[in-house]
């Protein structure tokens, strides 16, 4: 295995950490979205039945038509108010987990395009030192070539180089 492929399977590497990575965060997120709904859902049957349980109360004791229907508009003016309350924070919650995965896709959308564009560079530098090592043990073997030719030549005898004059 060649330095390339060491780098390309490191960047690899790390490319899938990172993306197991934002993948926990993205599950952690929906868990915790989960047990907001969960609390959400108990919270409104705790609310309707302590409603309920006002309005049994009312009824045994039997204060009045009028005071009867005055104490039950009261109650349930307020379990809509406490209804729209935590329907808001819920919304507030909604919104501000959204926001978060949204900033971690900007996040990881640029660190991928940075990696990526690395890649390309590391791709360019090294086809070009390819290229350089080429032409440099090209040369060499020119060189190394015409050496051979002079030794050669050095140790032909003199009567042949003689011959090779005339």
């Amino acid at each position: 295995m060649n330095v390339k492929d060491k780098i390309i399977f490191g960047l690899l590497i790390i490319l899938i950490a990172a993306g197991g990575y934002f993948q926990w965060l993205a599950d952690d997120m929906k868990t915790r979205m989960d047990v907001l709904k969960q609390n959400d859902q108990e919270h409104l049957d705790v609310i309707d039945k302590e409603f309920r349980e006002d309005l049994r109360n009312l009824n045994l004791r039997f204060e009045g038509r009028g005071k009867h229907i005055r104490k039950a508009q009261q109650d349930i003016i307020a379990n809509t108010n406490l209804i729209n309350k935590k329907a808001e924070e819920l919304k507030d919650a909604i919104e501000e987990v959204q926001y978060n995965l949204d900033e971690y896709r900007r996040i990881t959308d640029k660190k991928i395009d940075r990696l990526n564009n690395d890649i390309l560079d590391l791709q360019d530098s090294f086809d070009s030192q390819r290229r350089q090592t080429r032409r440099k043990f090209s040369d060499l073997e020119q060189t190394l070539t015409q050496l051979q030719n002079q030794v050669k030549e050095l140790h032909e005898p003199k009567e042949d180089q003689k011959d090779k004059k005339r």
